[in-house]
């Protein structure tokens, strides 16, 4: 027992604080040939994080490079959008693709990344594809894992909107598919030298990284995709030739925001470019329609997890007529609050409630559920602007 003393336990854990964010955290994939592989790669040894377009570079991924210059012109892209960034790039091999590659990619970072850009210009695009890469995203989902994935295929073969599968028709929440491409810049000259889609997949990429997780890429405020130079000339990855945005039709376009596809626009009256929405491959209808949607319910489920944890295999006490106590109940309403909490400081859901029925029978089934109802952050898709003239305003 020794000597008279005063013991001071500290407690751990009461202030709450946030969960260090991993939002922005993304990755890249490329199909490559095994003898074309940049010299910081290997046929064994095909994903490396970098912080940088430096970083890339010194692994071999160069702007000049033959073999590396696309690769190259995603990942420039993706830091120009997101300096802060952290990119998983992973050089699958282009004889076995078969869209699973994101699941490895994502155990590879141990489930750390967000949202995954995948570029696969030397494939026709068809919405089969975007069928496989959902059920990858359900895997990673039922993994706690889950993740946005971002696709580019080649268009070339597409001969107008007309032509292009309606995304909306499909059921896949967590895949967005980009068609906006460069008209007069870099991915122009890309574009005409290797006669494929080019597109601006690292360009969104970099724009869904560097928001908050309910944040409309399409932002004209916040979001603007060139530089002066590069994307200066929206186009559309459309045909052999180049598509220009101003080419089509204002009821061409329309249709083409209606289909789910994400593009580049101009604005009258405002200088810059700009992505027209945030659609995922799913009915509009949906209340995953958007990608801000999903990163926010992902952001949400991945905090709460986190903070329920250390409940797992905990006692439930109940009360003589077998309802659960109030502790109980107070204790996991208040850890499953927790990460919401701070979302809604942050901005990131309006508003949120945690319900528990007392009245469940815990001792029989040695379960306790939780009901988490999410109020999101609308986006303004539409303004209108209601104006005329009077001959004495209202409150005169």
């Amino acid at each position: 027992m020794g000597l008279s003393k005063i013991t001071v336990n500290r407690g751990k854990g009461g202030l709450g604080r946030p969960l260090a964010s991993n939002d922005h955290i993304s990755g890249l994939i490329m199909p490559y040939t095994d003898a074309d592989l940049p010299s910081g790669f290997t046929t064994s040894d095909r994903i490396k994080a970098v912080f940088s377009i430096a970083e890339a570079v010194a692994l071999g991924i160069t702007e000049g490079g033959a073999d590396t210059d696309i690769l190259w012109y995603h990942v420039d892209q993706f830091f120009k959008k997101q300096p802060k960034g952290k990119l998983y790039i992973h050089l699958v091999d282009d004889t076995a693709i078969d869209y699973s590659e994101i699941e490895t990619l994502q155990a590879f970072a141990e489930g750390e990344i967000r949202q995954i850009g995948y570029y696969d210009g030397g494939t026709a695009f068809a919405t089969a594809t975007l069928n496989t890469l959902q059920t990858s995203c359900d895997n990673l989902e039922t993994a706690d894992t889950p993740l946005s994935v971002i696709y580019a295929g080649n268009f070339e073969g597409v001969a107008n909107i007309a032509a292009l599968d309606d995304l909306r028709a499909l059921s896949n929440k967590n895949v967005s598919v980009v068609i906006g491409e460069d008209g007069n810049g870099a991915g122009a000259a890309l574009r005409a030298s290797k006669s494929q889609s080019i597109t601006c997949l690292g360009a969104v990429l970099g724009a869904v990284s560097f928001s908050s997780v309910h944040e409309n890429i399409g932002w004209v405020d916040k979001f603007e995709m060139t530089d002066g130079v590069e994307f200066d000339e929206p186009a559309l990855a459309l045909t052999a030739a180049t598509v220009l945005v101003k080419s089509e039709a204002k009821a061409a376009l329309d249709s083409l925001n209606d289909k789910g596809y994400i593009f580049l626009r101009k604005h009258v009256g405002i200088n810059g470019t700009y992505l027209n929405d945030s659609p995922t491959a799913i009915a509009l209808t949906s209340d995953y329609a958007y990608i801000e949607n999903n990163r926010t319910i992902d952001k949400a489920v991945r905090g709460v997890r986190t903070f329920m944890l250390p409940n797992i295999n905990s006692p439930l006490y109940v009360n003589n007529d077998g309802t659960l106590t109030e502790d109980v109940i107070a204790k996991f309403k208040n850890d499953a609050s927790r990460a919401l909490a701070q979302m809604e400081v942050d901005g990131e859901l309006s508003a949120f409630e945690v319900v528990i029925n007392p009245a469940q029978n815990v001792l029989s089934t040695s379960k306790i559920e939780l009901a988490l109802t999410l109020v999101p952050v609308g986006v303004a898709r539409e303004i209108v602007l209601n104006i005329g003239f009077a001959v004495k305003l209202s409150n005169a």
